[in-house]
C-alpha cells in the first residue's frame, strides 16, 4: 500500500517527521518496502500561460508555442498536441533542473530556438504518462513555482500489507495504526448517508455471497478530467487517472479502503438490480474489453435484462461512465472473500478491488464510502444527490473474546504491561470489566483479532517491543534426548561412519516409482496431485535416492553413496500394518489417530553406486555392493538392539536383480530388503551397472528400546586389552542360510565376540557334493583380560558345537 505522507497527515497529526517515523513504523510492525520523493530535485519551474501557436515549420509533430511567463513572453518548441491558447502550463526555462539531475538550456530543434521546455508529467515522476504536456486550470497565477502547484518531492511510503490486514489497504487504516500507536486523535471523514428509500430497488438472491448492497444516485454530473489534486494522489499511489466520476470512486477505495463501483445510471435496464451466482454458459465483457466466460461460482449483479458487473472484481463495459454520462449510480458492498478469491484466480483478474475484498474489508464501510463518494462527486461534477437503497444488513461479524490480563505477560515474557484495556481501548476495541477478565469485542474493521493471542500481540505492540527485554523465559527443562531422538542419532553414525551422505528427498513419487519393501499394500494418493511424477506419497524411499544418484552421476561423481531416514506412506490396514502390530504400536504415528492417517513409519533408506573412493586412493577399483549395504543395516540393529539379527533370505523383486537380492528378517518378520538393481532397471533410470538399494523399518527397532535415560550420556570405558583373531570355515549343505550359520556361530562364540564378518566361500571336491565351506573371521575381545590361546580354542570348540545344530560342521 503506497501511502502520501500529506494525505496520512490528513487523517492524524505526526509526531515523528523523515526517517524518525519510518523507524518508528517499521519498529511497530508496519514494514516499509519502498520511500519514493516524486519529482525530488525540480527547481526553476514555473507556470506559464499559452498565448498562441503554431505548426513548426519543419516538422509536422512540433508546435512553436509562444507563453506568458508573468514577466514577459517566451517562445519555444513542443512536441505535444493536447494544449490550446489560454492554458495554463509548466515551463522548465534554462538553467532550470528536472529529477534526476537534467539541467535545461536552450536548444535548437529544426531550425528553431527551443529556451527550456513545457513539462509532462513523466518528466517531473508525477506519472508514467509522457503523451502530453501538464494543463492546469486557467484561473492558476503565472510565475508560481512548480513547488506551489504540486508537492513535489513529498515522499511516498509502500507498505507491506500482511494477508491478514486488509484494513491496512487504506490511508485510513495505516492512520488508525498510527494514531493507536501514538496516541493521537484520528480525523476521519464521515459524510451522512440519507434515509435509503425510493432509490433503485436491490434483490440480493444469493445472501451467503453478499451480506450488505448501498446504492445512491447523482444526477447532473459533468464528467471530465478530475482535479490536479486528486490525480495527482491517485498517481502518487499507482493509480492512473481516468475522468472524475472514476477517480473518484478510486479515491475513496484508496482513502477508506472500501472498493465502490459507478453505474451510467441511463445504461441500466428496468427497475432493479439483482445479486446472484452466475448461470452455466453466461458471459459478461468487462471494463477492459475482453469477453468472459462465468461459472455458477462467481456472483455477479443484474438488472432487467443482463449481467452488468462480475461482483467484487470488474464492471461491465455496457454501463461503464462515460463523456456523455449525466446521472451515475454509485454502489459499494460487502462480498464474500472467498468467493471474490475463487474468482478473480481462475479469471486471473486481479484488480485494486477484489484485492482489498480477499482481505475482508470493513462489514460497516460500504454506507460511509458511498456517501463520501457522492460528497466529493458533488463538490467536483456540479452533481446533484438523488435516492439512496439498501439491501441486506450491515452486521459486523466479529465475537467477543475474553481476555485474562494475568495471562498476558506470562504469554509474552514480561512482567508488565501496564493498562491493557486502555490499549485495546486506543485500538477501536469496545472493552468491559468481568470479574478478573476483560471482555472485548474488536472494531469491525479488524478482521484479524479473534483469539486471546491475537489481543496479546496488539498490546505488546502499543506497549512497544523496544521496552519489551530480551530474556530467555524461565522454562523448566527436563533435557536430554527422547529414545527415538537419541536412535536416530545413532542410525545416522552408524550410516555416515560406512561412507553414505544424507540427503532429503521429496515426499512425492510417480507411478513408475520402486516399492521393494512388502510392494503389495498399494499407494497412498493425495486428492489434487502436484504433477504426474508427484502423483502418490512415497511408499518407499528408495525411488527418491536413486534420483540422487542419477542426479549426481549426470554431474560426473565417479562414486555416490546416500542415505535418508524419514516416513513412508502406506494404506491404513494393509500387510505393513500385520508386520508393525507384529512389534507392538509404540512409536506408531496412525495409533493416536484410530487409524484415520496412514501409516507413516519410520524407515532408513540407502544407495549407491560407482567407486567407493576417489582419486589417489589406493584400492581406486573398489565400488560399491550389496554387502556394503548390509554393513550398515547389520550396524544399525546392532547399535539398537544387541540381542538380535538380521535374518537374510533370497527374493525376487521387481526392479531388483533375482540373485543378489535379499528380504532381511527379524524375529521371523519381513522388516527390510536389499539387493542389486535389475540391469534394465539401471538402463531405465540411465545409472551406470551395478546401483545397490537397502531399505529398513526402524520402529520394529525402537520397540526394543525402553524408556529414555535422563542421567548425561556416559561414554563407555575403554577396552585395554588387545584382541584376538581367528577364522573358521563351516561345512554345510547348499541350501542352508547364511544367515543361520552366522546365528550359529555367534551363539557358540558367546560374550567374547566383538564382530564377525565373512570373507571367503569354497565347494568342491574336498567338502563334497552339495556341499560349501563358508569362512568367518572372528574377531575376540574382553573388557577386563588379555585373551589366550586357551580362549581361542575354547571358541572354536563351542562353534563346533553350536553349527552341529544347523547340520553343519568346523572344517579343520
Amino acid at each position: 500500500m503506497k501511502v502520501p505522507l500529506s494525505w496520512l497527515h490528513e487523517f492524524v497529526t505526526p509526531a515523528h517527521e523523515g526517517d524518525e517515523l519510518l523507524e518508528f513504523l517499521g519498529r511497530n510492525g508496519l514494514e516499509i518496502e519502498e520511500v519514493t520523493t516524486p519529482g525530488a530535485g525540480t527547481s526553476g519551474v514555473h507556470t506559464v500561460k499559452v498565448l498562441s501557436w503554431e505548426p513548426h515549420p519543419d516538422a509536422d509533430k512540433l508546435r512553436v508555442v509562444t507563453v506568458d511567463n508573468g514577466t514577459g513572453e517566451v517562445t519555444l518548441v513542443c512536441g505535444a498536441s493536447n494544449f490550446d491558447v489560454g492554458d495554463v502550463a509548466l515551463h522548465a526555462p534554462p538553467g532550470a533542473t528536472l529529477p534526476g539531475g537534467f539541467e535545461l538550456s536552450t536548444r535548437e530543434i529544426r531550425g528553431v530556438p527551443s529556451p527550456g521546455m513545457l513539462c509532462s508529467a513523466k518528466e517531473l515522476e508525477l506519472a508514467g504518462d509522457a503523451a502530453g504536456i501538464i494543463t492546469l486550470p486557467g484561473d492558476t497565477p503565472l510565475g508560481v513555482d512548480a513547488h506551489e502547484v504540486f508537492p513535489l518531492g513529498e515522499p511516498v511510503i509502500e507498505i507491506a500489507v500482511l494477508s491478514d490486514r486488509g484494513d491496512q489497504h487504506s490511508i485510513l487504516g495505516i492512520a488508525r495504526e498510527y494514531a493507536a500507536l501514538i496516541g493521537a486523535e484520528l480525523r476521519v471523514p464521515d459524510p451522512a448517508l440519507p434515509e435509503a428509500t425510493g432509490g433503485v430497488p436491490v434483490v440480493i438472491e444469493a445472501t451467503a455471497g453478499c451480506a450488505n448492497f448501498v446504492t445512491w444516485a447523482i444526477e447532473g454530473v459533468t464528467v471530465g478530467p478530475s482535479p490536479l489534486w486528486m490525480q495527482r494522489r491517485l498517481e502518487q499511489c499507482g493509480v492512473r487517472a481516468i475522468n472524475s466520476v472514476v477517480d473518484v470512486t478510486n479515491y475513496v477505495m484508496l482513502e477508506l479502503g472500501q472498493p465502490l463501483h459507478a453505474f451510467d445510471l441511463d445504461t441500466l435496464h428496468g427497475p432493479e438490480l439483482t445479486v446472484r451466482w452466475a448461470r452455466e454458459g453466461e458471459t459478461l465483457v468487462t471494463l477492459d474489453d475482453q469477453e468472459r466466460e462465468l461459472l455458477p461460482t462467481d456472483m455477479v449483479i443484474t438488472d432487467a435484462d443482463r449481467i452488468v458487473s462480475l461482483a467484487a472484481v470488474m464492471g461491465g463495459a455496457e454501463t461503464e461512465v462515460s463523456a456523455t454520462t449525466t446521472r451515475v449510480l454509485v454502489e459499494g458492498a460487502i462480498w464474500d472473500p472467498k468467493t471474490v478469491r475463487r474468482t478473480s484466480r481462475r479469471l486471473n483478474l486481479i484488480s485494486e478491488a477484489s484485492l482489498r475484498y480477499e482481505r475482508r474489508v470493513d462489514p460497516l464501510g460500504a454506507r460511509r464510502a458511498v456517501a463520501r463518494a457522492i460528497e466529493l462527486l458533488q463538490e467536483i461534477t456540479g452533481g446533484t444527490p438523488g435516492l439512496a437503497s439498501e439491501a441486506g444488513a450491515a452486521v459486523s461479524d466479529h465475537r467477543e473474546v475474553l481476555l485474562d490480563p494475568t495471562w498476558t505477560p506470562r504469554f509474552l515474557g514480561v512482567e508488565d504491561l501496564g493498562d491493557q484495556a486502555a490499549a485495546l481501548r486506543r485500538l477501536g476495541c469496545t472493552v468491559e470489566e468481568r470479574g478478573d477478565l476483560l471482555a472485548v469485542t474488536p472494531p469491525s474493521w479488524r478482521g484479524d483479532l479473534a483469539r486471546p493471542a491475537d489481543l496479546a500481540e496488539e498490546i505488546a505492540r502499543l506497549h512497544g517491543y523496544d521496552h519489551i527485554p530480551s530474556t530467555v523465559p524461565a522454562i523448566a527443562q527436563r533435557g536430554g534426548l527422547t529414545v527415538v531422538q537419541r536412535a536416530e542419532r545413532d542410525v545416522r553414525e552408524a550410516a555416515r561412519a560406512h561412507g553414505f551422505d544424507e540427503a532429503v528427498t521429496r515426499p512425492f513419487v510417480g507411478d513408475e516409482a520402486m516399492v521393494p519393501l512388502h510392494e503389495e499394500d498399494g499407494r497412498v494418493r493425495p486428492m489434487n496431485p502436484l504433477a504426474a511424477d508427484a502423483s502418490a506419497l512415497r511408499p518407499s524411499i528408495v525411488e527418491g535416492l536413486l534420483g540422487v544418484v542419477r542426479h549426481n552421476v549426470g554431474q560426473g561423481r565417479p562414486g555416490v553413496a546416500v542415505y535418508e531416514i524419514g516416513r513412508i506412506f502406506r494404506p491404513a490396514g494393509g500387510p505393513l500394518d500385520e508386520v508393525l502390530d507384529a512389534f507392538g504400536k509404540r512409536w506408531r504415528w496412525g495409533d493416536r489417530h484410530d487409524n484415520a492417517l496412514p501409516t507413516q513409519p519410520i524407515t532408513i533408506g540407502l544407495a549407491a553406486q560407482g567407486v567407493r573412493v576417489g582419486d589417489g586412493w589406493v584400492a581406486t577399483d573398489d565400488r560399491w555392493d550389496v554387502y556394503d549395504v548390509l554393513a550398515v543395516l547389520d550396524e544399525i540393529v546392532r547399535r539398537l538392539d544387541g540381542t538380535r539379527t538380521l535374518e537374510r533370505r533370497a527374493v525376487e523383486r521387481d526392479g531388483l536383480h533375482p540373485t543378489r537380492t535379499a528380504a532381511l528378517y527379524l524375529d521371523g518378520e519381513e522388516v527390510g530388503i536389499v539387493g542389486q538393481l535389475h540391469p534394465r532397471e539401471s538402463d531405465r533410470r540411465d545409472i551406470p551397472d551395478p546401483v545397490v538399494v537397502g531399505e529398513l523399518l526402524l520402529e520394529p527397532l525402537f520397540e526394543a528400546l525402553g524408556e529414555p535415560d535422563r542421567d548425561l550420556d556416559r561414554a563407555p570405558e575403554l577396552v585395554r586389552h588387545a584382541a584376538m583373531g581367528i577364522d573358521v570355515a563351516v561345512v554345510a549343505d547348499r541350501d542352508v542360510p547364511y544367515a543361520d550359520i552366522e546365528r550359529a556361530i555367534r551363539a557358540g562364540a558367546g560374550d567374547l565376540l566383538d564382530d564377525l564378518w565373512w570373507f571367503d566361500e569354497y565347494a568342491g571336491e574336498q567338502v563334497g557334493e552339495g556341499r560349501r565351506s563358508v569362512a568367518v573371521r572372528l574377531r575376540l575381545q574382553a573388557p577386563d583380560r588379555q585373551l589366550t590361546d586357551a580362549d581361542a580354542e575354547k571358541v572354536i570348540s563351542d562353534v563346533g558345537r553350536t553349527v552341529e545344530a544347523i547340520g553343519a560342521s568346523l572344517r579343520r
